[in-house]
This record gives structure tokens, C-alpha cells and sequence, in this order.
């Protein structure tokens, strides 16, 4: 069976591109647009891996995280952590106690992305 990835970004172009990727690799994806979505959508959805930007509106990933983290249903879901440059060195200090399986600092390659993800899902 498939595995499940939710893509959580504001940015639509880059939800388009890793959603494309993804999919063509044989997963399959859902997306949210910020935090509050996410919720709702690991809710409905569950996925076996979350991508999760940290800068959106209405919830920010920071906080996404740790609702995920809280909760007993999903605080076993693995989430890859995607940032802007140069909000790297707040999300590590922010992430502190805070489990996340991998991070990558945008831009990435989408190839990376992908071996992230495999790798992450292989070890589940």
C-alpha cells in the first residue's frame, strides 16, 4: 500500500512542485495551505509523513508541531520541517525538545526532498 504525505505550505507553487514529485514516486499526497488546515487535514487524511513549512499564516509550523507532538494519535507521524533561508537558526532554537525527523532549507532540491522522505518512510 501506498504511504500518505501531507504537504503543508502557503506557497502554491512550491505545494504544486512537491506534490508533483511526490506523487510521481508513487505516494499520495494531500496538501493544506497553514496550520489550522494541517490540523484538520491529518484529522481526515492521516498521513504516514508531514511536510510542514514553518512561516504561514493563521498557525505557524512551530505550533503545528507541537499540537501533533501533544496529541497521542499523531505524535508518532514523522515530520520533515521545510524553512525559508535564514530562518534556519530560529527554528533550531525554536525546536529544542521539539521532535522533527529531518529539516531542509528552502530552496532544497526536490531529489533531496524525495530521499528524505524514502528514507524517513523506510525506517517506519
Amino acid at each position: 500500500m501506498s504511504k500518505k504525505v501531507l504537504v503543508v505550505d502557503d506557497e502554491k507553487d512550491i505545494v504544486f512542485v512537491l506534490k508533483s514529485a511526490l506523487d510521481g514516486s508513487g505516494y499520495i499526497t494531500d496538501s493544506a495551505a497553514d496550520g489550522l488546515e494541517a490540523l484538520k487535514k491529518v484529522a481526515s487524511f492521516k498521513p504516514d509523513l508531514i511536510i510542514l513549512d514553518i512561516m504561514m499564516p493563521v498557525l505557524d509550523g512551530y505550533s503545528v508541531n507541537l499540537r501533533l507532538r501533544e496529541n497521542p494519535e499523531t505524535a508518532g507521524i514523522p515530520v520533515v520541517i521545510v524553512t525559508g533561508k535564514g530562518h534556519m537558526q530560529e527554528f533550531l532554537k525554536a525546536r529544542e525538545g521539539v521532535s522533527v525527523a529531518a529539516y531542509l532549507e528552502k530552496p532544497f532540491k526536490v531529489a533531496t526532498l524525495l530521499s528524505t522522505v524514502n528514507e524517513i518512510l523506510q525506517r517506519q
